[in-house]
């Protein structure tokens, strides 16, 4: 993952590499090593479980180092070899402040900015929604969990107002995820009515059009057709009136 893209030294994709870096160092159960600094190493006369410890922290240590560096555009190899991850983090984060500071400030723009077409995928949305807060977690800006969550309800159509209001209402306290779940249940229901209405709205109008009378041939003004007969007498009365 980390080799795909090594750590430019304009640090502009800094942001994905520390990420990417933490996934992988937390899946090999190692995410200690860039949070905490190597303890000072034990005395020769200490008892021999704590100098196996220490050691295979040490072993650690310099197995995510050399992970860390092979990751690097070789300007940044040259300039941290002799760093201890710990280190090297602490240093990278200073270097790249200013352009993690222009990321954050992207970010929260789009979160702020992002909303749901009515109709759409409640679960397109959320899971976008979610992407974005962990970015900014990444980033060092970690989202308080009360606050994404107005953010994820007030983004919502108009459509999901009830299911707003009862969130609210009952004081309900989840995590985006669980809310996720809710809300996919939610759109399901809403589905359904909408099908329902609109299959209602064929069927009146089906049957408005069936039942509309036609008008025939010999409609006057008045609607009441006449047969061909009554159609010749009254031409007759006609032109006998004009004669007269």
């Amino acid at each position: 993952m980390l080799e795909k893209e090594k750590l430019a030294a304009t640090g502009n994709n800094y942001g994905d590499w520390v990420r990417n870096l933490r996934i992988v160092l937390r899946s090999a159960k190692k995410l200690y090593v860039v949070e905490y600094d190597l303890p000072a190493k034990p005395a020769p006369e200490a008892p021999e479980d704590v100098r196996n410890v220490w050691a295979t922290k040490d072993d650690d240590h310099n197995l995510v180092q050399c992970l860390m560096l092979a990751c690097m555009s070789l300007e940044l190899q040259k300039r941290f070899e002799f760093h201890k991850p710990l280190g090297m983090i602490r240093e990278l984060d200073a270097l790249y402040r200013e352009t993690a500071k222009s990321e954050r400030y992207d970010i929260m723009k789009a979160l702020m900015d992002c909303k749901m077409a009515e109709g759409s995928s409640v679960d397109e949305h959320v899971v976008k929604m979610i992407g974005y807060a962990e970015r900014l977690k990444t980033l060092g800006f970690p989202l308080p969990p009360g606050h994404m969550m107005d953010m994820v309800l007030s983004s919502l159509p108009p459509s999901y107002d009830g299911f707003v209001m009862n969130y609210s209402m009952t004081g309900m306290e989840k995590t985006p995820e669980e809310v996720l779940a809710m809300l996919k249940t939610t759109e399901g229901g809403l589905r359904k009515n909408r099908k329902q209405v609109l299959l209602v709205n064929k069927t009146a109008s089906f049957k408005k059009k069936k039942g509309k009378p036609k008008k025939g041939k010999g409609t006057g003004k008045t609607g009441s057709q006449s047969n061909s007969k009554g159609g010749a007498k009254n031409e007759t009365e006609y032109f006998y009136c004009k004669g007269t």
